[in-house]
C-alpha cells in the first residue's frame, strides 16, 4: 500500500461510524414518535380491557340502607348502615376462614363474589357499571330497609333477582348492629352457598341442629360441588356427635351414588380416625390426595394423622409440603410447630409459632398454637392469654377452650377450668383431648371415678395414645384395681410410652401381686 493512501483507508471507517451513528439516532427518533403516537391508543385499550373485566365480575354492590328518621338523627345514616352491613358480610366470611386446618380457604379460593358500596365518579367500578347497564347486562345490588314498630326493629334485605333475602329483628334498645350481623350470613346463603354450609358448621348450635340446616340447604342447591361439601360438612358433624360410624356408612353410599370426589374420601379419614383406626384413616387421606395432590389442606391433614402415628419426621414433611404449596399456609406452621413440640424440640417449635402469628395476628388458630407451646414450657399466665386472644378472634374454637382449660388448671383455678374444657367438649365431641385435660384435673383433686370416666372417654375417641393409658392405669390403681391397672399400663407401653414413672408404677404393681 502507497503512503498516499493511508489517510484515505483511516477516514472511511470513521466516515461509516458517522452516518450508523445517524441512522441509530434517526431511528431512535422514529421510534419516539412511534411510542409517543401509540401510547394513548395502548391505555385506553389497557383501560377498556380493565373495565370490561371489572364489569364481567358482576360485584354485588350493596345500596344505602332505608333508615327512618329516628335512626337517621342518631348518626346512622343509610350510608352508615350500608357499610356496617359489608363490614358484617366479610365478618361472616373471616370467621368462617378461621376453621382449623384451613379446608374452607382452600374450597372458597376465587369463589367468593365480591361485595362493595358503589363508587360515585368516573371510579373503575362506576364505569364498570355503566358499561353493564349500556349492555343490558342485569344487575346485582344488595338494598334494604330498617323500621321501626314501637320496642322492635326490623331488618329486610333484598338482592335483585331474588327477592327477600333475609328478614330479622330485635329489641330497639339494642341498636341496628346485631340485626345487620344476623342478616349477614342470609346474604352468602344466596351468592355463594358452599361458604354459607360452612357458616352453618361452624355456628354455635347443637350439631343435630346443625345437619338439618345443612339437609334443607343442600336440598335447595344443584350445584354438585356445594352438595359434596355439605355431604363432607354432614359427616363431619356424625363423627363430632359420636357418630363416626354412621358417617363412614353416609359416606360409602356416597360414592357408590356418584363419581370419586377427593371430600368423600376426606370424610372417611376423619371418621375412620374417630374409630381409631389411624392406619385406615391415612390411607383414606391419600386416596384423597390422589384426587387432590395441590391442596395443602389435604397434606397438613396427612400430617396430623402421621403426628398421631408417632411418625413424627414423616409429619414434618408432610406439613412442609404443605407450605411449599401455600406460602401463606398458617395452619403448615402451626401443626410443625405441634410436632416439633411432641419431638420435644420447644425452642424450635416457639419460633415457628410466633411466625404464625406474625403472618396473621388475626388468626385465631395461631394463638392458640402459641398457646400450646407456651404450655410445655410451664408458662401457663403467657398461655392462658394466647388462648384468650384466639378465643377473642373465634369465640367457637374448641382447640382455644382446650388450652385456655389446660392453662387455668395449671393456674389452679380447677371450676374455671372445668367449664372451659366442657365448652371445648360441646363444640367438639369427637377431640379427645379435652378429656384427657378433664381427667388431669380430677387427678389432681384426687377424685379418681370422675378422672378413670374421663380417661376412657378419651381412649373411646382415640385409642392410640399411650398417655390415655398411663393415667387410667393410675386411676385403676388408686381405686385399688390393680390387675387392671397393670393391663392398661402394658398397653400403654406397647403404644410406645416412653415414661420412667409409669415404668415404676407397672413394677411396684407387678411386685406387689405376687
Amino acid at each position: 500500500m502507497d503512503a498516499d493512501e493511508t489517510p484515505a483507508a483511516e477516514a472511511r471507517p470513521s466516515g461509516l461510524i458517522r452516518r450508523g451513528w445517524g441512522r441509530a439516532v434517526a431511528i431512535w427518533e422514529f421510534g419516539q414518535k412511534l411510542m409517543l403516537g401509540t401510547l394513548p391508543l395502548v391505555l385506553v385499550v389497557l383501560a377498556v380491557v380493565m373495565v370490561v373485566r371489572e364489569a364481567a365480575r358482576q360485584p354485588i354492590e350493596i345500596a344505602e340502607v332505608a333508615v327512618p328518621t329516628s335512626l337517621s338523627d342518631s348518626g346512622l345514616s343509610g350510608a352508615v348502615a350500608a357499610r356496617r352491613l359489608l363490614d358484617a358480610i366479610n365478618a361472616t366470611a373471616h370467621a368462617v376462614r378461621t376453621e382449623t386446618l384451613h379446608r374452607p380457604s382452600a374450597e372458597l379460593e376465587g369463589s367468593e363474589p365480591d361485595l362493595n358500596i358503589p363508587a360515585a365518579g368516573l371510579s373503575l367500578r362506576g364505569l364498570a357499571a355503566l358499561l353493564r347497564n349500556l349492555l343490558g347486562w342485569p344487575e346485582r345490588k344488595l338494598s334494604g330497609e330498617i323500621i321501626v314498630a314501637g320496642d322492635r326493629m326490623r331488618l329486610r334485605l333484598r338482592l335483585a333477582g331474588h327477592g327477600v333475602i333475609a328478614d330479622v329483628e330485635g329489641p330497639t334498645a339494642e341498636g341496628a348492629d346485631p340485626l345487620l350481623l344476623r342478616a349477614a350470613p342470609e346474604v352468602w346463603r344466596v351468592v355463594a352457598p358452599r361458604l354459607y354450609a360452612w357458616h352453618l358448621a361452624e355456628t354455635d348450635a347443637e350439631e343435630e341442629a346443625i345437619r338439618d340446616r345443612l339437609l334443607l340447604l343442600r336440598r335447595r342447591v344443584e350445584d354438585a360441588d356445594t352438595v359434596a361439601t355439605i355431604n363432607f360438612l354432614f359427616a363431619r358433624s356424625l363423627v363430632r356427635s359420636g357418630h363416626a360410624q354412621r358417617a363412614l356408612e353416609l359416606l360409602d353410599l356416597v360414592m357408590e351414588q356418584g363419581p370419586p370426589r377427593a371430600s368423600a374420601h376426606y370424610g372417611r379419614a376423619l371418621a375412620l380416625r374417630a374409630l381409631g383406626d389411624r392406619q385406615g384413616a391415612l390411607e383414606a387421606q391419600a386416596r384423597g390426595l390422589a384426587l387432590d395432590p395441590l391442596s395443602p389442606w389435604a397434606h397438613l391433614s396427612s400430617a396430623v394423622l402421621l403426628r398421631e402415628l408417632g411418625r413424627y419426621e414423616e409429619a414434618l414433611a408432610a406439613a412442609r409440603t404443605a407450605q411449599r404449596l401455600d406460602d401463606d399456609d398458617r395452619d403448615g406452621l402451626i401443626e410443625e410447630a405441634r410436632i416439633l413440640r411432641f419431638m420435644g424440640h420447644l425452642a424450635e417449635a416457639a419460633s415457628v409459632a410466633r411466625r404464625a402469628v406474625a403472618l396473621d395476628p388475626t388468626y385465631a388458630p395461631a394463638h392458640a398454637g402459641m398457646g400450646h407451646t407456651l404450655l410445655r414450657q410451664n408458662e401457663n399466665m403467657a398461655a392462658l392469654a394466647a388462648f384468650e386472644t384466639a378465643l377473642r378472634l373465634a369465640p367457637h374454637l374448641a382447640d382455644g377452650h382446650t388450652g385456655r382449660g389446660q392453662a387455668l388448671a395449671g393456674l389452679g383455678r380447677t371450676p374455671d377450668a372445668l367449664e372451659s374444657l366442657a365448652r371445648a367438649i360441646a363444640l367438639d365431641a369427637a377431640d379427645h383431648r379435652p378429656h384427657q385435660a378433664k381427667g388431669m384435673v380430677h387427678a389432681r383433686l384426687g377424685q379418681w371415678e370422675e378422672a378413670l370416666a374421663a380417661y376412657d372417654t378419651a381412649i373411646r375417641l382415640t385409642a392410640g395414645v399411650p398417655e390415655l393409658y398411663l393415667g387410667r392405669s393410675v386411676a385403676l390403681a388408686e381405686l385399688g384395681r390393680r390387675a387392671e391397672a397393670i393391663e392398661a399400663l402394658r398397653q400403654a407401653f406397647a403404644l410406645g410410652l416412653r415414661d420412667d414413672g409409669g415404668r415404676r408404677l407397672l413394677t411396684e404393681l407387678e411386685a406387689t401381686g405376687r
